[in-house]
């Protein structure tokens, strides 16, 4: 398949023709009528003006002024993006596939120097400006035959019950240049773009409170088994964000004040990294066409939502930024004012619902943590970045003048690897970070913000659910009632991808799981059976759950101590169970079972100070006993384990977390 796609790379032609050609483009395209114009946040000039004095135009968003009634199409089409489809059509039978594809997609998002980026990432990064994310895959070209078989078939069938949705939102990409739209009675005429060709069905991701999200399955013909995997996968470090986040948080010393929270978003995510030209046609996609449409193949210029490849290639960016940012605030850079300094420092709204407590009881900005472990704190102020996917989230201490600072550090970097808005840009695009977000409140410093699905609390130090997501878990697991014997694999899928998503603030909730995926192991065709275990631990599930609403998680419960508090052993029997517990240096102070603080006589808070090794015992009550199940006890309902586990945890209840 290598050697197939060397052959297709374009070929030295003559000059003479190439300047026959580029004349045609520029005199065709110069005819096209202006995008509408967006609102920026920067003074720019006009499109037109642009256009004008450019020596190659470069509209992102040609539209051709004519009636649409195109011999491609086998009846007239009147909506917005017949005419691009119309525009494109034509472009190509001038100019050819590459030459669409330059003019659409314009100049590269990423920064002019992204080459000089003190960073192991910046070669790579340069190759993604200049060439684009590469698509090689394992298989041999399909046939004609296949993909005519594949062109009847259709896109997904959640494209067809989104269709208007599906093409309004084409219509957006199309106008941005992150796609192209072709018939395919013209692209099978075209013997290079054959022989790269596959199509991947369409489809829509509904979104709660949100627009449905556009995505392609390129699962659906193993595309994505078959593409060789170039990206590189250490940038793949979001998966533990928020463990990095909460360990950050907790480590940070109180003396410097509280930690304070941002979010940056990044706008068009992925649609700011080009893929290869001549490997473009490997990821076409089949989209419902209109009544008296032809079929239609629309081709992503960037890298799409589905493929397998588009996360790694995007987050090598956005690792960099981030490992950039680091150092930089490590260095303590004074980088000077930033154009969105006024946009960032914009309040969120009086009442944020998604910030509203999920518990009984709401936390306050005056509530503190009950109680500061034994832990070993930084010196220094914290001043730290991460990032899922694009999401940057800043975690800083200080005074108003040293949180402006970082948050410039972050915003600054970010220029130096996706470039700032410039004049001759077409209209549709953006500042690399998202104004409409930091309008919201994102960009100003809180510590209470929403955090990748969680509210965080750095002044309670605390983390809970949102009231919608327990809402929404509390539906999932209601649908699974106890006498249910069989449920679908999809459905079974969906309850534990809910499960692990919240697992990370849900102290004892990992050791519940092993039946839960056993249960998956055990499928078949596409149901499997739910035991008495299962639901068991179903219970156990919305004990926790309902628990974790009624007070929010401690972040001292979730973040291990670098070095133990106690250290001891326990165990248990029939009859009773005992334990040890080994000096240690600090004082602890007691507690009762509800987590208050006990004090004594003089109003003292009781403390006890271990110099030597400290022995405990406890005999079970007679019911227990009776109820252990035994070789001459059967029936009974409390097994050794059962014990064991109280004998873990009953020795813990007069010692603070």
């Amino acid at each position: 398949m290598e050697s197939a796609d060397r052959e297709l790379l374009p070929v030295a032609e003559p000059p003479w023709k190439r300047q026959r050609r580029d004349s045609s483009a520029r005199a065709r395209i110069a005819s096209l009528p202006s995008p509408p114009v967006v609102p920026r946040t920067t003074p720019s000039q006009p499109w037109s003006a642009v256009r004008a004095s450019s020596r190659l135009p470069n509209p992102r968003i040609p539209v051709l002024n004519i009636a649409t009634n195109n011999p491609l199409l086998t009846s007239v089409q009147t909506d917005e993006l017949s005419k691009y489809i119309a525009a494109d059509s034509a472009v190509l039978e001038s100019t050819g596939f590459e030459e669409l594809v330059n003019i659409r997609r314009g100049k590269s998002d990423f920064g002019h120097k992204v080459k000089k980026i003190k960073h192991k990432a910046a070669r790579y990064l340069h190759h993604l400006k200049k060439r684009g994310a590469n698509v090689v895959l394992k298989t041999p070209p399909w046939s004609l035959e296949r993909l005519e078989e594949t062109i009847k078939r259709g896109p997904h069938k959640s494209s067809e019950e989104h269709a208007e949705f599906l093409r309004e939102e084409l219509l957006d990409f199309v106008q941005k240049g992150f796609w192209t739209i072709l018939p395919w009675r013209l692209v099978k005429k075209y013997k290079r773009m054959l022989r790269m060709l596959r199509i991947s069905p369409m489809g829509v991701v509904p979104q709660r409170a949100r627009r449905p999200r556009l995505i392609v399955d390129y699962s659906c013909f193993d595309l994505n088994r078959e593409t060789l995997k170039l990206a590189p996968k250490e940038a793949m470090q979001f998966g533990k964000a928020l463990e990095r986040i909460l360990a950050q948080i907790v480590s940070a010393n109180p003396a410097h004040g509280p930690v304070q929270l941002i979010k940056v978003d990044i706008a068009d995510g992925f649609y700011r990294v080009w893929l290869n030209l001549s490997d473009t046609p490997k990821l076409a996609v089949s989209i419902p066409s209109l009544k008296g449409e032809e079929p239609l193949l629309a081709f992503p210029l960037v890298l799409p939502m589905g493929w397998t490849e588009s996360p790694p290639c995007f987050c090598a960016a956005t690792e960099t930024v981030t490992d950039v940012a680091n150092q930089r605030a490590l260095n303590n850079w004074k980088p000077s004012p930033h154009r969105l300094d006024e946009a960032s420092d914009s309040r969120p709204a009086a009442e944020e619902p998604h910030l509203s407590s999920s518990s009984g009881r709401a936390a306050t900005a005056t509530d503190a943590p009950d109680a500061i472990p034994n832990r070993a704190f930084k010196k220094r102020l914290l001043s730290r970045f991460d990032v899922f996917v694009d999401d940057f989230i800043g975690m800083g201490q200080g005074n108003r003048k040293q949180l402006t600072n970082l948050r410039r550090i972050l915003l600054h970097t970010l220029d130096e690897v996706f470039r700032p808005l410039e004049a001759d840009d077409s209209p549709s695009r953006k500042e690399p970070a998202s104004v409409k977000k930091l309008r919201k409140g994102d960009g100003f410093w809180e510590t209470r913000k929403l955090v990748l699905g969680w509210i965080l609390d750095t002044l309670c130090m605390t983390i809970e659910l949102p009231p919608h997501r327990l809402e929404q878990l509390e539906e999932l697991l209601n649908s699974i009632p106890r006498m249910q014997k069989r449920t679908s694999v999809r459905k079974w899928q969906q309850v534990l991808g809910e499960l692990w998503s919240m697992a990370i603030t849900i102290p004892g909730s990992h050791g519940m799981f092993s039946l839960l995926q056993e249960a998956l192991r055990r499928r078949a065709d596409k149901r499997l059976r739910l035991s008495w275990g299962v639901h068991d631990c179903l219970d156990g599930f919305r004990w926790l759950f309902d628990n974790l609403d009624g007070r929010p998680t401690r972040l001292y419960e979730l973040v291990p101590q670098p070095e133990p508090v106690l250290l001891g052993a326990g165990d248990a029997c029939g009859r009773g169970m005992g334990g040890v517990w080994f000096p240690v240096a600090n004082d602890l102070s007691v507690r009762g079972r509800d987590g208050a603080e006990l004090r004594g006589a003089d109003s003292a808070p009781l403390s006890v100070s271990l110099r030597a090794p400290l022995v405990w015992r406890a005999q079970f009550p007679p019911e227990v006993m009776r109820r252990l199940i035994t070789t001459a006890n059967p029936t009974g309902t409390i097994t050794n384990s059962d014990l064991e586990l109280a004998a873990t945890i009953v020795p813990l209840s007069p010692i603070p977390l």
